[in-house]
């Protein structure tokens, strides 16, 4: 991933042109260089070939002088003078030409001075008349020495010349030889760094292209968000304080999309009077810290007039080329205002309805229990007393007020347990459920034995949960199992627990790994149909007649408000004669 955004990067590119571009001076400076050697080098053998040439005339024009002075002695003709004369100019000449071209090298003026001096003195031995025979021989004999020396002196100068004429002639012939593999190397690794370069840049124009697509799909992506959303974003320049809305930010404003200057200035002009500050302030501040936190203000629409609530937050950041911007994302909240105003409205109003109900509450446990005890007291003492002295018909009477007022008493028990089921306080501790099936079957030891029963239970778990709660669950569902046995068998109620998962469940409909306790009542009473298992744990519900089975259908209702207060799930299975199967889960 790095390599790649590094090879993509307009870093990388400017520096495979800038590495192109100093390699193509270095390979055109190595290559000019090179040039210049050849020249240096053609000039220097071009110098030493005009030397060797020079010394060669040289050499030729003495000879001419020793052939014409030779003729001239022989012959006594003047016209054998005319080489000898211009032999001597000739020579000069050449001394000229050779002090001009080797006029740098010091070694060569001192040989060519001794060559010089050679010829002069060789020249001193041309005489035109000689006195005797002797004079002659000696003359000539002397001349010839000379004349040995120049040519050895001559001859040296050329060897060396030829010697460096030779070795420069290699030197050129390679470096000739090697200039098409300079050249052609400058320009294969130029072609080859601006080729990578071409590709690089092709590559990144064809992503460039792509990214291009989907950024055109994206944005047309983000267009819909915002409507959906009812949002928009912008993008605010610190430094001439001018916006760059999106489109749908112009139709929140209540405008058509690009049909406004969006300028700090404008915004403020739709800005809500009393929230206008609010606004100034928060830009100000932004600048700052660098971050604009969660505002929230009022436009006015511009095509609707109607007052709108906006919710805005943005961060500051520094773009690739150094300007300083502020990003950020309004969204129109008025729904949501206008649902958390109905939400406040509705919550003061249940506010009031609980108020009202802890007002029942105290009616139901006050106020309606002391008439109620006046009732119970008038019917104990006209039973004790006047009972035998009324009518058959007022007895039958009688034992209906009795039976009415009891039903009144259970009633509102009920109630009143149901209520603080509702409200208590949901202190969580660690509880034994052993403990719990204990103190439930000590609760219910008359009843359970009067009807004989059997309440089996062992190693029960632990749960965190309420313990009043619980042992109120444990009495009422072991005292429905109780109230619904069969006359003629004894009730048996049988109590386990167990740790299970979650996902193993399919009636909880949670796939994750969460575990439960499982705690099972299961008994051998008259049952229920299946279809039925829903609604026995609604409140004052019954599937039975109050003469068959007393009881004011709260019972369960209760049970099932303290498993929702553990946050727990509990269901019924039932069939008819042949017994209830009680199931609850408890967050382990």
């Amino acid at each position: 991933m790095f390599k790649s955004k590094l090879f993509n990067s307009l870093g990388f590119i400017r520096a495979v042109f800038l590495i192109a571009f100093f390699i193509l001076i270095f390979l055109a400076s190595v290559t000019y260089r090179h040039i210049k050697e050849l020249d240096k080098i053609s000039d220097s053998i071009t110098n030493t070939y005009e030397i060797s040439l020079e010394l060669g005339k040289l050499i030729s024009y003495i000879k001419d002088a020793e052939t014409g002075h030779r003729g001239y002695i022989i012959t006594n003709d003047s016209i054998y003078l005319d080489p000898f004369i211009n032999a001597r100019k000739n020579v000069n000449h050449s001394f000229q030409n050779l002090n001009n071209t080797i006029s740098y090298d010091f070694k060569k003026q001192e040989q060519l001075k001794r060559i010089y001096d050679l010829v002069d003195k060789r020249f001193s031995y041309f005489k035109n008349r000689f006195s005797n025979k002797k004079e002659f021989n000696d003359d000539f004999r002397d001349g010839k020495l000379v004349m040995d020396s120049l040519r050895s002196e001559i001859n040296s100068m050329l060897n060396t010349e030829n010697k460096l004429l030779d070795s420069k002639g290699k030197l050129y012939k390679y470096n000739n030889s090697n200039t098409p593999l300079i050249v052609f190397s400058t320009f294969l690794i130029s072609a080859l760094i601006l080729g990578l370069g071409y590709l690089q840049i092709i590559k990144n124009y064809k992503d460039l292209l792509h990214q291009n697509i989907q950024l055109k799909i994206f944005d047309e992506s983000s267009n819909q968000a915002e409507i959906l959303g009812k949002y928009g974003s912008w993008l605010f320049n610190l430094e001439d304080k001018s916006f760059n809305y999106s489109d749908n930010q112009f139709r929140l404003l209540g405008y058509k999309p690009k049909s406004l200057n969006p300028t700090f200035e404008n915004l403020l002009s739709q800005v809500h009077p009393d929230d206008r500050e609010t606004l100034i302030h928060s830009f100000e501040k932004a600048e700052s810290t660098e971050l604009l936190p969660l505002i929230h203000y009022r436009i006015i629409k511009k095509d609707t007039l109607e007052v709108r609530h906006f919710r805005t937050t943005a961060k500051i950041f520094i773009d690739n080329l150094g300007n300083k911007n502020m990003i950020g994302t309004t969204q129109d909240i008025t729904e949501d205002f206008n649902k958390t105003q109905l939400i406040e409205l509705r919550n003061t109003e249940l506010e009031q309805n609980n108020k009202e109900l802890m007002e029942f509450n105290h009616v139901a446990s006050h106020d309606l229990q002391e008439p109620l005890r006046k009732i119970q007291t008038f019917i104990s003492r006209i039973e004790d007393k006047e009972k035998n002295n009324l009518s058959p018909a007022a007895q039958s009477y009688f034992e209906r007020i009795q039976e009415a007022s009891n039903r009144m008493r259970i009633l509102i028990d009920d109630l009143l347990q149901y209520s603080r089921t509702s409200r208590s306080e949901k202190k969580f501790e660690n509880t034994d459920l052993n403990t719990i099936a204990s103190n439930a079957v000590s609760e219910l030891s008359e009843n359970i034995q009067e009807k004989k029963a059997e309440i089996i239970f062992e190693k029960l778990h632990q749960v965190q949960g309420i313990p009043f709660q619980l042992e109120q669950l444990f009495i009422n569902i072991i005292g429905n199992s109780l109230k619904y046995s069969k006359p003629e068998i004894p009730p048996l109620v049988q109590i386990s627990s167990k740790k299970v998962k979650a996902a193993k469940i399919p009636e909880l409909n949670d796939t994750s790994k969460k575990e439960y306790i499982k705690i099972t009542f299961k008994d051998n009473g008259l049952g229920f149909e299946q279809i039925y298992a829903d609604k026995i744990f609604l409140l004052f519900n019954r599937l039975h007649g109050k003469k068959d089975f007393p009881g004011t259908g709260v019972g369960l209702a209760i049970c099932k408000k303290i498993i929702e207060n553990h946050k727990g799930y509990i269901f019924a299975k039932g069939k008819p004669n042949e017994g209830a199967l009680f199931e609850i889960y408890l967050p382990a």
